[in-house]
């Protein structure tokens, strides 16, 4: 295969001390979801684990794979569990995120009382984000029902900001405000368990902008493979963070093809040669990452040089002008994301090409093109 994504261990532990360090007395939990990223699920959460209080994930089948492959710290399911899995959710000692207020969490209770356990869960609040979780007004009842089902273990309380990114966010302030203001009525009745549970609601924006959503613990994901949440939060941390971008993409040149003055290049003949011009033929196109909205538009490196995209993006084909690199040749290596010499690529610079954010860019990457671990 003429792909290869190569991922850097020491930088993802870098990245994982330096975030846990930053956030300080505050636990640090890190989203090892989809993929990790991108990354891979495994061998970044074995790599990343010892700097970690818990490791967040968004299903069922990423918690079972990581017990599987010798993960022992704490997880988290934050996506939703479906009934029939809960008894192998429970088996798996993976918490799961609860907000319901009826058939759900007795059936969460009863998987409990079988197995004569008790369910670790997390208790989801909405403040504003309105995807999942309970709504403020009903968190304090529901909760004392929770409490009252002795087969929950509610080992933490959460919730997740909408617009944490943004450097001046009156939301972000007032949603950390409805979030304990939803729990002041039964925070008495919490600290009575035998373990007080754990409240979370920052993720990597907000740990690094607003020091006061940290609570207990921080949730971080995208920092952790290097990659900043927003330009705003890397110009506001620059002198207290550094961030090691983990993740390096590359393939090679498969053809180098001469073209006249006046020839189209590619689907729709979207581009035409300005004068006779060299291109490179790469083997990988949308189907393995490389958005359609690159057509006519960004670059990779080829020995140090940026090589414009000329024509669409094809399925499997993209295709770049070598001028700039007049003794490119067949089989030399184009690196699509990562450093060339003093030249580079970031996940920044194909999100803005393809306008989009960096998050997209990199949990995308196909699974089946190879990982190397360094």
């Amino acid at each position: 295969m003429y792909a290869s994504i190569t991922v850097s261990l020491e930088a993802l532990r870098t990245n994982a001390q330096r975030l846990r360090d930053l956030v300080a007395p505050a636990r640090i939990a890190f989203a090892v979801k989809s993929n990790a990223y991108g990354h891979g699920l495994l061998e970044t959460s074995l790599a990343i684990e010892p700097f970690a209080a818990m490791l967040c994930v968004y299903n069922l089948e990423e918690a079972v794979a990581l017990r599987k492959g010798g993960i022992t710290k704490p997880l988290l399911i934050m996506g939703p569990v479906k009934p029939d899995s809960l008894d192998e959710a429970l088996a798996t000692k993976a918490a799961i995120a609860l907000w319901d207020t009826g058939m759900y969490a007795l059936r969460v209770a009863s998987t409990a009382r079988r197995r004569n356990t008790a369910f670790p869960v997390h208790v989801k609040i909405n403040t504003g984000l309105n995807r999942l979780g309970l709504a403020p007004q009903e968190a304090a009842d529901a909760i004392e029902d929770y409490l009252r089902m002795g087969e929950l273990k509610i080992e933490g309380v959460f919730s997740h900001l909408s617009a944490a990114e943004e450097m001046d966010s009156p939301f972000t302030l007032a949603q950390l405000a409805t979030f304990e203001a939803a729990l002041a009525p039964v925070q008495e009745q919490l600290q009575n368990q035998n373990t007080k549970p754990v409240l979370h609601i920052a993720a990597s924006a907000a740990a690094m902008l607003w020091p006061q959503t940290r609570l207990d613990m921080v949730r971080s994901g995208i920092a952790l493979y290097g990659l900043w949440p927003s330009p705003g939060t890397q110009q506001a941390m620059q002198t207290a963070l550094v961030l090691e971008p983990a993740l390096r993409y590359e393939t090679a040149l498969v053809a180098v093809r001469h073209l006249a003055s006046g020839d189209a290049i590619g689907y729709g003949t979207t581009f035409h040669a300005p004068q006779a011009m060299r291109i490179g033929i790469l083997p990988l196109g949308y189907a393995d990452g490389i958005p359609r909205l690159f057509s006519n538009n960004g670059a990779f490196l080829v020995r140090g040089t940026r090589c414009p995209i000329v024509g669409r993006v094809c399925m499997n084909m993209t295709m770049i002008d070598l001028t700039n690199e007049p003794e490119a040749a067949t089989l030399d290596r184009v690196t699509l994301i990562g450093k060339d010499g003093d030249a580079s690529v970031t996940a920044d610079d194909w999100a803005t090409w393809a306008q989009t954010i960096n998050y997209e860019i990199v949990t995308r990457l196909p699974a089946e093109i190879p990982r190397t671990y360094a």
